[in-house]
């Protein structure tokens, strides 16, 4: 059996996160770069829990998590055990699955609805490692190997290559075409290293340009 990999939006949507110390912080910092709504239930909380709170960005409930709470009427979209308490965790997570909810019980794979990769962000380009909770220690190895290995220009055309979907959809309108544009555009991209240039939107235009038999607009017009 394989996990499904999948880039979740957050935006808005409740998340709680059982825990106060520093494996939650380390949570709550991931959750709060996606727009999640994010609570966090503990006794005690880490100073930058507390910091996040005062400037609004999470809502806290001093106390033990009660399962009681998953049977609101608003339910949490995911639930992050990371009380530092093993058994704590798996208990949590056991009321989460009873209830259909998913839930992460921190170093504990075999009970998790979910597990969290070890992940490199560059802007919208997200590169997301793996080992189906086998070893997080090897995930955070490979993840500082790719940290090295992916130059920071790529951020640039990802943007750049977001921005002109629907003027490729417009000019190409065979969807065999676009895709062999796509391809094509992307491994010239890699070759003449366009990550380290600021020319990039307009070299992809002069590329559209020839692909499609047509000149378009100039780039921000």
């Amino acid at each position: 059996m394989h996990y499904y990999m999948a880039e979740l939006n957050l935006t808005g949507r409740l998340v709680w996160v059982a825990g106060g110390g520093v494996v939650a912080t380390r949570k709550i910092r991931g959750l709060l770069e996606t727009g999640a709504q994010v609570m966090v239930m503990a006794p005690e909380f880490h100073a930058d829990i507390c910091q996040w709170q005062a400037e609004g960005r999470l809502q806290v409930c001093a106390g033990e998590f009660d399962e009681r709470e998953l049977d609101r009427e608003v339910r949490p979209a995911l639930v992050f055990a990371a009380t530092g308490a093993a058994q704590r965790n798996r208990q949590i997570a056991a009321y989460c699955r009873e209830r259909g909810i998913w839930c992460n019980s921190a170093d504990d794979p075999e009970v998790s609805g979910f597990l969290v990769p070890a992940v490199v962000r560059r802007g919208a380009l997200t590169v997301a490692v793996g080992t189906q909770g086998a070893s997080p220690a090897l995930s955070r190895l490979l993840k500082e190997r790719i940290e090295h290995w992916l130059e920071p220009g790529w951020q640039g055309l990802v943007e750049v290559f977001g921005a002109m979907r629907a003027e490729v959809v417009r000019r190409l309108a065979d969807v065999s075409e676009r895709r062999h544009f796509w391809r094509n555009t992307a491994l010239l991209a890699e070759r003449e290293r366009r990550y380290d240039h600021g020319d990039a939107k307009i070299w992809f235009m002069e590329r559209l340009d020839a692909a499609s038999g047509k000149k378009g607009p100039p780039p921000g017009d």
